[in-house]
């Protein structure tokens, strides 16, 4: 599912990302662990094609992810992938139905079926009671709950998370991590997060751990 090769990438004379090869199959939950400049969240990067190597490969799906068009690639990501990052980007103007909405107009999908994902995506985490609600008026797991079902309401194929619970106490960082768990096992859906937590790496089936740029395990 996906398939990195020989990844390197450098900024100025500091080579953060050095001769990095993994494997990912279908339907695993991995996570990418190593200490703050360690170079994961740059990885994750890479493998999501938002950030190009200087040299390497990466495939998706099967799929060469280099080199290809900025408009094939961004449709890549809006069709196959779903983000959630640390900082969750969710927009302060809107409530959380248009929040979870919003990949589905970046892809001008009609309305009705729009409606129809919105409905099974919220009923499947639970979150049926904060679509009215505004991100200032949602806790930290209520809103890691928004930003998820954002990154999952257009079944994309792989979920990629940049530390996911990073910002939350340890009762709702267990609550995110079983929702996570949930998905990966009953939708099918490839998980590879990057945290820094031995506690959310431990629900994953396989850590991969990364030190100064390089793969360790």
């Amino acid at each position: 599912m996906i398939k990195a090769i020989s990844l390197e990438k450098s900024y100025g004379n500091n080579k953060i990302i050095k001769n990095v090869g993994l494997n990912v199959d279908r339907g695993e939950f991995v996570s990418i662990m190593g200490k703050s400049g360690s170079g994961k969240s740059t990885l994750l990067a890479l493998l999501s094609g938002s950030l190009a190597p200087d040299s390497g490969e990466v495939y998706l799906d099967g799929e060469s992810i280099i080199g290809i068009s900025d408009k094939k690639l961004a449709k890549l990501r809006r069709t196959k992938l779903g983000f959630v990052y640390q900082s969750l980007n969710l927009i302060p103007t809107l409530n959380a139905r248009d929040n979870i909405l919003l990949p589905l107009y970046l892809n001008r999908e009609g309305r009705e079926k729009s409606e129809e994902r919105l409905i099974q995506t919220v009923k499947f985490l639970e979150i049926e009671s904060l679509l009215k609600k505004f991100p200032a008026e949602l806790s930290g797991g209520q809103r890691q709950r928004v930003a998820i079902a954002r990154g999952l309401i257009h079944s994309p194929q792989i979920i990629m998370l940049d530390e996911p619970t990073g910002s939350l106490d340890s009762k709702t960082t267990t609550s995110v991590m079983e929702l996570l768990c949930k998905i990966n096992a009953e939708k099918g859906v490839t998980i590879l997060q990057v945290t820094h937590s031995e506690d959310a790496a431990a629900y994953s089936d396989r850590i991969i751990r990364m030190s100064d740029g390089e793969v360790l395990s």
